[in-house]
């Protein structure tokens, strides 16, 4: 299905440690959980593995440490047939996401950085080639970092999906002209102050994301809502497909892969978050973070009987 479309994807790599229990502990509680486990993360490798397993010829950029995580998760990249030529292998230590999960599959994130904050922008630039046909970046490395691969992606038209994850402000001005702007809802709030709940403020919101990014749509993931899409003109809100909800987790990377090869396929932007959000509720079905993202044979045969 889309095969023949060459992507790249400049961000984290991370080993994840997910932690279920019903609740969230209070400050200064301690609560016994119910199972741990270990998996294969990073905004960046999410979107990776999310477009390989979709199709894609995806590259990634990024870097690991030298140790047992860096190793496993550079096999696990390969192994999901994703090119890590622009993967280094020479950090101080390969960065880490504790994912604490409640009994209603919500989660609560804390990341270490590690290698993440030590990519070159330079040289992370120099890995955006002429033969690309989509750039995806998220908030998880360096602003510079992620600034310097827009830039050149912009400037050799290269359509550009930057995910606002995780929450925090962002020099989005540095980064005018990109194709899609999509952050969730605590990035919106991050980004613009306003949390896009009521559809006044997801208009409002998205107004002041494209003045900042002059961005040709912008894209907010609102969870359990869908999605809504702002070109300028006209706000659409596109309601999620209902499922059963095991993890949440890098649900909004995998809307993002798809939506972003779907765009790719048909210029259609709203055929492209549809995608989007099917391939979110694949996801939220499922335990762990790259082990969530479906194929492209899942995708086209969601919802049929």
């Amino acid at each position: 299905m889309y095969g023949k479309i060459k992507a790249a994807v400049a961000g984290s790599i991370n080993a994840d440690l997910i932690l279920r229990t019903e609740r969230v502990p209070d400050s200064g509680e301690s609560l016994t959980g119910t199972e741990y486990g270990h998996a294969n993360g990073g905004k960046g490798a999410n979107q990776a593995i999310g477009l390989a397993r979709l199709g894609a010829q995806t590259k990634m950029i990024g870097k690991v440490g030298k140790d047992e995580n860096g190793r496993r998760l550079v096999e696990n990249l390969i192994a999901n047939g994703v090119d890590v030529s622009g993967v280094s292998t020479e950090g101080s230590q390969t960065g880490l996401a504790a994912i604490i999960l409640d009994g209603e599959g919500r989660n609560r994130i804390i990341v270490y950085e590690g290698a993440n904050a030590e990519i070159d922008s330079d040289e992370a630039a120099g890995f955006i080639t002429d033969d690309l046909d989509l750039l995806l970046v998220q908030f998880e490395t360096r602003e510079e970092v992620v600034v310097s691969v827009v830039r050149e992606a912009i400037k050799k038209g290269i359509t550009t999906v930057i995910d606002c994850g995780p929450a925090k402000q962002f020099a989005l001005e540095k980064m005018r002209g990109a194709t899609v702007i999509t952050p969730n809802e605590t990035e919106t709030e991050a980004l613009t102050g306003i949390y896009p709940e009521s559809e006044k403020d997801i208009l409002k919101a998205s107004e002041i994301l494209m003045s900042r990014s002059n961005a040709r749509f912008i894209v907010l993931k609102l969870g359990e809502n869908g999605c809504s899409v702002w070109d300028g003109e006209t706000l659409r809100i596109l309601p999620a497909y209902k499922g059963n909800v095991v993890d949440t987790t890098a649900a909004g990377d995998c809307f993002t892969a798809a939506m972003a090869l779907e765009f790719i396929r048909s210029g259609d932007i709203y055929t492209a978050c549809d995608i989007g959000n099917k391939a979110g509720c694949i996801s939220v079905g499922r335990i762990g973070a790259d082990a969530s993202m479906p194929t492209a044979k899942e995708l086209s045969e969601f919802g049929k009987q």
